[in-house]
């Protein structure tokens, strides 16, 4: 059955898209803050993260249980998450509950009370969540190599903040930027499923009232990069190695054309580098490659997990797989796997409501409009083998990738020496 897609805004300033698709069963919906933690003061860094913890803590109507309760006694679910450049609360459930759903979205979003003894008490859950992280190697390296590729700017600051200024938060500033960020013109709901564009509308303006703050600015651009190298040694069974260099915004026309070079350098087990590090040389368990892209910026990484003895050996190796696909090329049969591949992965992701959800929302933050499902296997299908070989020429440098690593030392830290960078 064919998919209709809406667009509208609410008289209250809320962004509202839906695609209906008659014959499921279940709905998926999400609310999205378009903004997130790059976008907070540096004094409140983990700001968003924790005010969307809080968001589950309590309403006017509903304690924490109610909240938990709510949907799950429908059979349904609901989370959320903070990203760099957005917030998000989600739920699913059967498609006859979605008044429930809406109802459940609206009271957390504008309602939460934010109170200062359940919000004392979240922040002793957070500090908790962050000492996790850095007790993860993989989390860890990822907001080190972060740090590295940013240059001190608000993408490469921790998403949880740190244990310092989260203790230093208080209700009154939750409640505050809660206030600031969460206005209608912020708000964008996504919904997919057995639903009514129409009928979701009026339930979005019935039940959301968000708060009217004075608006706060978004971050401005990065600064320009500057490639180093940076080894913390710490006493782990791996050593952790990434890297990581500058790419295209989300919107920018070379994005179809890097998902595909990104698909043949480390994007899966048929990818040059899984089959040079892993398979041949047995090197590391994991290996792979992915662009993070945002809205004026973005970042090509590369990430492995290897024998402390053989770091030095798994780097030469990726750097022998960056120069030979820069300078050959890719060739015709990897090129047109990758591009299958990618295209079944649109497909496959086309068939989930909760990741169509995501798409729905992405596509209008960043590109302003909607891509149907033939339109995002045309970006796909119209990379060219040479747009592939010239962005891997651009982006494929080794010199131009900063080098983070965590873990063991044997022979000494890994330097300069042992991954030349651009001065």
């Amino acid at each position: 059955m064919e998919r209709t897609y809406r667009k509208s805004v609410t008289p209250s300033g809320i962004t509202l898209l839906t695609e209906t698709m008659p014959e499921r069963l279940t709905c998926s919906l999400g609310l999205w803050v378009k903004c997130g933690a790059r976008d907070e003061p540096a004094e409140w860094l983990g700001i968003s993260h924790l005010v969307e913890h809080m968001l589950f803590k309590g309403t006017g109507r509903r304690d924490a249980r109610a909240i938990a309760q709510s949907l799950e006694s429908l059979g349904g679910h609901l989370d959320a998450f903070t990203a760099r450049e957005q917030v998000c609360v989600y739920a699913r459930a059967l498609g006859e509950n979605l008044p429930e759903v809406v109802d459940v979205l609206a009271d957390i979003v504008c309602r939460s009370t934010l109170a200062p003894v359940e919000v004392e008490r979240e922040k002793a859950i957070v500090r908790e969540e962050i000492l996790s992280y850095e007790d993860n190697p993989e989390e860890k390296i990822n907001d080190l190599l972060s740090e590295q590729v940013w240059g001190g700017h608000a993408l490469g600051q921790p998403i949880l903040g740190t244990a310092e200024t989260v203790d230093a938060l208080t209700a009154a500033q939750l409640r505050d930027y809660h206030a600031r960020r969460y206005r209608p013109e912020n708000l964008l709901v996504s919904a997919v499923g057995p639903l009514e564009h129409e009928r979701v509308a009026a339930l979005v303006e019935r039940h959301f009232a968000p708060p009217t703050g004075e608006p706060m600015p978004l971050s401005a651009a990065p600064p320009p990069f500057r490639p180093s190298v940076r080894h913390e040694v710490s006493d782990l069974q791996q050593l952790y190695i990434s890297l990581g260099t500058r790419a295209v915004p989300y919107a920018d026309a070379g994005n179809p054309v890097l998902s595909v070079l990104n698909t043949l350098l480390g994007g899966g087990m048929s990818s040059r580098l899984f089959q040079s590090v892993r398979e041949e040389a047995g090197l590391a368990y994991s290996v792979y490659s992915v662009p993070d892209l945002y809205r004026d910026a973005g970042m090509l990484s590369i990430h492995m997990g290897v024998l402390p003895e053989r770091g030095r050996e798994a780097l030469a190796r990726t750097r022998d797989e960056l120069e030979r696909l820069r300078r050959d090329g890719p060739d015709e049969e990897e090129f047109v796997a990758a591009q299958r591949q990618l295209k079944g992965g649109v497909v496959m992701d086309n068939e989930s409501i909760s990741t169509r959800v995501i798409q729905l929302a992405h596509e209008e933050i960043y590109r302003g409009g909607y891509a149907s499902l033939q339109e995002q296997i045309d970006r796909v299908l119209s990379v060219t083998r040479e747009q592939v070989a010239d962005a891997a020429r651009h982006y494929l440098d080794p010199s131009r990738f900063a080098l983070t690593a965590l873990g063991p030392a044997p022979g000494g830290p890994l330097s300069e020496k042992d991954w030349a960078v651009a001065g």
